[in-house]
């Protein structure tokens, strides 16, 4: 199939959050599956109704968890813009989701029974080219030195940062919420050059932690991370801004590119933009 790699990322683990929050605190299964098929256009309009999709081969994913799933008038709002079953700010929502589907004119179904768990099934048009991926250069700037601290309360967030600075060289530590972030500068055992921060989380939200942060150690660079905008997200740090923000969903280039300028700048000068 044709589509963005990192907007796809963004799909794949929106949708794996989701179905894990929906298992809670219990012990629970998610399972992923993927596989071709081929649809008529009889199939289409009975599976896919109301949804503008050309018969043909098609890459089917399936994402299904066991968890407390959704009953139909859940089902019929989870893709509105305002509507959560979580405090907001998180992650992407299923709405920008929505989106991105439509974007690559994939089909999306949702198939749930209250206490029984849930699958969401996605249909991506199956792409009939053949891509060769050119060998990259190497790039002998790509390597970068430092240690960066990543707070953020969603795990596959924070591996998927982890793995990608790890990668440049970075050194890179994790915490689980703002006042775990806190309690590592107090303790002042680790050297930490950069940390990547989100606004919204439990125990110690992003915004009192930074101001902690900067207490503690104020030639610390901080990059903010949010689902919110930018403009909203700093309104209540408007007398104490930080060295750059990144807005949820962002890309993995993206961060690694806004790590590195920022850990090239001399202390004390800000980026945020």
């Amino acid at each position: 199939m044709d589509a963005d790699s990192a907007q796809f990322q963004q799909v794949v683990m929106n949708l794996v959050i989701n179905a894990s929050e929906a298992i809670g605190d219990q012990i629970g299964t998610v399972t992923l599956r993927t596989r071709s098929f081929h649809y008529g256009k009889a199939e289409l309009s009975a599976t896919f109704p109301g949804q503008v999709l050309e018969p043909g081969p098609y890459v089917r994913m399936e994402v299904e968890d066991d968890g407390c799933g959704m009953d139909a008038e859940t089902i019929g709002r989870i893709f509105d813009p305002f509507f959560t079953t979580k405090f907001t700010g998180r992650g992407l929502g299923l709405s920008a989701m929505l989106g991105i589907v439509r974007g690559h004119r994939a089909g999306i179904r949702v198939e749930s029974t209250p206490g029984e768990g849930t699958t969401f099934i996605l249909l991506f048009p199956a792409s009939e080219s053949t891509v060769t991926l050119p060998t990259p250069e190497p790039d002998p700037t790509t390597a970068i030195a430092g240690t960066v601290l990543v707070v953020d309360d969603e795990s596959i967030i924070r591996d998927l940062a982890h793995s990608a600075l790890e990668a440049t060289g970075l050194r890179v530590l994790e915490a689980r919420d703002g006042l775990e972030a806190v309690e590592l500068f107090q303790a002042g055992q680790e050297r930490i050059d950069l940390v990547l921060l989100d606004m919204t989380m439990p125990r110690m939200g992003g915004s009192e932690a930074f101001r902690h942060i900067r207490e503690l150690a104020p030639g610390t660079k901080v990059l903010l991370t949010s689902g919110y905008t930018q403009r909203e997200s700093l309104e209540s740090l408007a007398d104490l801004p930080p060295d750059g923000f990144l807005q949820k969903p962002f890309r993995v280039r993206e961060l690694v590119s806004k790590v590195r300028d920022l850990l090239r700048q001399s202390p004390g000068k800000t980026s945020i933009r």
